[in-house]
């Protein structure tokens, strides 16, 4: 019986598929990781993007990383990119030919290819890789320094050696990576858009189950916290995470909302009550650690003829100024108004009632 002689697979580079074989594929040139991934964003963001736009982001890129454009690239060179996505990282990207664009079959797919990264680039993520490891908590710690390895394996940083991450220390304050069992939960709630419920300790004595949407995630007053639509409120709300008892992620999504994003300001971060019109009077040190803590957008210190220094501040919550001045040991003197000053006595006698007879 005749057998009928193997097929051969030609790959016509639009659209044929690639033998399989069983040798590792060898890596794509730094620059086409690039183009590929600035496509694959622009794909994973639903931008629909056409060759030309294509063409036009391929030209920013080598802006943006060498800050001239060093290649004169055609469509040709876009179709290439689209093609080695099809069929070297299984990209299900398909082409409108009515709208003459590209887009996504699939948004679960995941560019998984290791970045070809600049030196300056390769330094900027191990300094936030680092940092990242003394700011957040675990799980999250362990997920991005692994992330930051995986990236690093694909690229060659030599001039990174073991001495040089060493002697890169970040000292955070106390109380910032402090553990909470639900805080992976509250993250990948707010990385994927995702509708929290939790059940939240609102230091009065209750505890409330709400659903919330967890627009903002930020760090403030050694706290993390998310700003979220709180649809018990029907408003947006912030919570602090440690406070957070219980957190349940749901299957409703949300669309990210700029105007909670925006509200988040050093000027509007917390929802307490604010005192008008703060006039604190600073020596010794106190000016240099006014200057290091951005209490509002418009503070200003002004020296006094006497060398002491005047500290204005247009508004201020009172659990954020009381601690503050009583951490200056006498070098920060509330003035003005007059409930903070009295505010201020209180909290410095509570302290001193609060000692031993024996150590006063």
């Amino acid at each position: 019986m005749k057998k009928n002689p193997p097929q051969k697979t030609v790959r016509t580079g639009k659209t044929g598929s690639k033998p399989k074989k069983n040798t590792q594929k060898s890596m794509p040139p730094r620059m086409q990781i690039l183009r590929m991934a600035r496509i694959a964003s622009l794909l994973k963001k639903n931008s629909c993007p056409t060759a030309e736009k294509l063409l036009r982001e391929y030209e920013r890129l080598e802006l943006e990383d060498g800050k001239t454009i060093r290649a004169k690239y055609s469509l040709r060179t876009v179709y290439r990119d689209i093609d080695s996505l099809r069929n070297d990282f299984d990209c299900p990207v398909k082409y409108d030919r009515m709208n003459k664009t590209y887009y996504l079959d699939d948004h679960n797919w995941e560019f998984n290819c290791p970045a070809q990264l600049s030196e300056s680039a390769m330094l900027a993520l191990v300094i936030g890789g680092r940092i990242a490891e003394d700011v957040f908590p675990e799980p999250v710690r362990g997920r991005i320094s692994r992330a930051v390895d995986e990236i690093l394996k694909g690229n060659s940083p030599e001039f990174l050696e073991t001495a040089l991450i060493r002697s890169l220390k970040v000292f955070a304050e106390a109380g910032v990576v402090e553990e909470s069992p639900v805080f992976s939960v509250v993250f990948e709630a707010w990385q994927k858009h995702r509708r929290l419920r939790i059940l939240y300790d609102d230091q009065r004595g209750g505890m409330q189950e709400r659903e919330v949407d967890p627009h903002v995630l930020f760090l403030y007053l050694r706290e993390w916290r998310i700003k979220a639509f709180c649809h018990l409120r029907n408003a947006p709300r912030t919570f602090v995470i440690n406070r957070i008892r219980n957190a349940h992620m749901m299957p409703e999504t949300f669309t990210p909302d700029r105007a909670i994003i925006d509200s988040v300001t050093p000027d509007n971060i917390v929802s307490y009550a604010k005192l008008h019109g703060v006039k604190i009077r600073l020596a010794g040190d106190a000016p240099k650690f006014a200057r290091a803590n951005h209490m509002h957008s418009k503070q200003t210190i002004r020296k006094n003829g006497d060398g002491s220094c005047l500290f204005s501040i247009p508004e201020v919550p009172a659990e954020v100024i009381v601690p503050w001045i009583l951490s200056q040991k006498g070098e920060a003197v509330p003035l003005e108004p007059p409930e903070l000053v009295d505010a201020v006595r209180k909290g410095a006698r509570a302290t001193l009632d609060s000692l031993p007879p024996d150590t006063i």
